[in-house]
């Protein structure tokens, strides 16, 4: 065992003294020339090394900015998505408060007391014209009051109420009707139609009455709850009836339904 470490000692010893003398040996000048051998002989492999080592540098380096550049692209597109929802939503707000604005300027201007209510759905069916509206008997919303958009125009009566809700069946939908008058000298009385949604029909025309294309039709005021004056459309062709003592005129809407956001329940019967 004692021989054992002496030798490990001695070892360490010889190891450190040649060690030493090397070094002693490299700062003297005197090994230059094995050094210079001994770095011709392994530059290709230390080269080999060392070109291997910044390849998996770079690879690493490039790495990581790839998947820094995909995090930060994945970023920009939630910030773009964000902010055209935001866009979208401030557009439709927009348009809200300027259809508000409208309505509410008119019933103001003609003393007409509403409740204003927001569009939140339509009905089932595709040959119906049914909107559904966020306010209801809580509000003052009774059946067969008149709705109106925009600045005074009549697109609809309310068919349906409950606590919260209610339905209301637009002016061009089969199933309604509107008592009119067209603005003409004569006051000329009618009845106006749905034409399964895609037009308004004004019926019950006598013959003799003189009425032109482009003549403004209102409501004539003989319905309970609807005043007179609430603009129905424009006069856009005429038809004489055969054998009749009628003609018929189709109006154009100066609304696009579909696009009814916004719309006032009027409360009173007063224009």
């Amino acid at each position: 065992m004692i021989r054992l470490f002496r030798r490990q000692f001695n070892l360490t010893i010889i190891l450190l003294a040649v060690a030493v003398l090397l070094i002693f040996l490299h700062y003297v000048k005197i090994l230059t020339p094995v050094e210079n051998l001994l770095i011709k002989v392994f530059s290709p492999v230390q080269s080999s090394v060392y070109s291997l080592g910044v390849k998996f540098r770079n690879f690493y380096s490039q790495t990581s900015f790839n998947q820094d550049l995909e995090t930060a692209n994945q970023q920009l597109l939630e910030q773009v998505r964000q902010l055209t929802i935001e866009n979208a939503q401030l557009k439709v707000t927009l348009v809200e408060n300027f259809q508000i604005k409208n309505q509410t300027d008119f019933l103001s201007q003609n003393g007409l007391s509403a409740v204003i209510a927001k569009v939140i759905g339509k009905g089932l069916f595709p040959d119906s014209q049914i909107l559904i509206i966020n306010k209801g008997s809580r509000d003052g919303v009774q059946v067969d009051l008149p709705i109106i958009a925009q600045d005074g125009l009549i697109v609809g009566k309310v068919i349906e109420v409950s606590a919260e809700l209610a339905k209301a069946i637009l002016i061009n939908d089969s199933q309604s009707s509107l008592a009119v008058t067209v603005q003409n000298q004569t006051q000329t009385k009618g009845v106006v139609t749905g034409e399964h949604g895609l037009s308004l029909k004004m019926e019950l025309i006598p013959e003799t009455e003189i009425i032109q294309v482009g003549d403004m039709v209102v409501t004539s005021g003989l319905e309970l709850n609807i005043p007179r004056g609430l603009l129905v459309g424009q006069i856009e062709t005429l038809e004489s009836e055969p054998n009749s003592f009628f003609k018929v005129a189709y109006l154009r809407s100066l609304i696009n339904f579909d696009d009814l956001t916004v719309v006032s329940v009027l409360k009173t019967s007063q224009p």
